[in-house]
């Protein structure tokens, strides 16, 4: 698939974002789906045509399907976006129903790594991701990808306060790392070389979360201190709070069994020489 124009749903967010750049500098036509023109103006800034809409009310859904050949779903249930079932399994599947039915050929989607794990299906964000996953490689009318991406590097940020790094459970097992523009990168090539089936992505770098926080603090020029948090900590607020439930559930599994994959997919499928928590660092300092 050389041409067309490609919907991404989740276009505000990190992998979202990152696609409709990456597929605009490819010479890809791009329609992104927000919720509120107000939302759009950046992504119209930077050349993509905006669509009002929200994947979780399929009547909104039509106009931003019609004329596109391929729909990038990078949906994701955070804080405010609505409860997993509903945005990353009803949502998600809605898009599949109008992709049907406007006979879009092409559908890749932005899922996660060990998504149908028995420990992930505590996880309802994972949960809903798997779900969806089943519906989409059943659909016989279309052709699909599925990245199943491994941590954000991204995440490292967000758990950053000043010089400490906020880590929940004792997190001794290997984990992979991937920037999210590799994510988008790898989306861009599975719509240019037709790159079908489902895909474990990680970037070269597996460590600890200790491991990675000591890297990015050398070339960001502090001392970045690990303060492990116990799990069981989460527990009482997490009774209140969806949002630090689906984060205490999911530490617990990277706690238990790591969440770690083969980097060379990236590279050898994909042809996307990925960055490493360095080349990460430097780049977003």
């Amino acid at each position: 698939m050389e041409n067309g124009k490609i919907l991404v749903v989740g276009a505000t967010g990190r992998v979202g974002g990152a696609t409709v750049e990456e597929l605009l500098g490819a010479g890809f036509e791009v329609r992104a789906l927000v919720r509120s023109a107000e939302k759009g103006a950046p992504l119209r800034s930077l050349g993509a045509e905006v669509a009002v809409g929200d994947a979780t009310a399929p009547d909104t859904l039509g106009p931003a399907v019609r004329g596109c050949s391929g729909i990038l779903s990078a949906l994701g249930a955070g804080p405010g976006r609505g409860a997993p079932e509903d945005v990353e399994y009803r949502g998600n599947l809605n898009l599949l129903s109008a992709a049907l039915e406007a006979q879009v050929g092409r559908f890749v989607y932005s899922s996660v790594l060990m998504a149908d794990h028995p420990l992930a299906q505590r996880i309802g964000a994972f949960r809903e991701k798997a779900r969806f996953e089943q519906e989409l490689l059943a659909a016989g009318d279309l052709s699909s990808t599925i990245l199943r991406p491994a941590i954000f590097m991204e995440t490292l940020d967000m758990m950053l306060r000043g010089s400490v790094a906020f880590i929940p459970g004792r997190q001794r097992r290997p984990v992979s790392f991937i920037a999210a523009r590799d994510i988008a990168r790898a989306a861009v090539r599975a719509f240019q070389a037709d790159i079908l089936g489902r895909h474990e992505l990680a970037g070269p770098d597996t460590t600890t979360f200790d491991g990675a926080f000591e890297r990015l603090g050398k070339v960001r020029g502090k001392k970045i201190r690990a303060l492990h948090v116990p799990l069981a900590a989460l527990r009482v607020p997490g009774r209140f709070s969806s949002y630090v439930r689906e984060l205490a559930n999911m530490m617990a599994l990277f706690d238990a069994v790591g969440f770690a994959t083969d980097p060379s997919v990236l590279l050898d499928t994909f042809g996307v020489p990925a960055l490493t928590i360095e080349e990460w660092a430097n780049e977003t300092r």
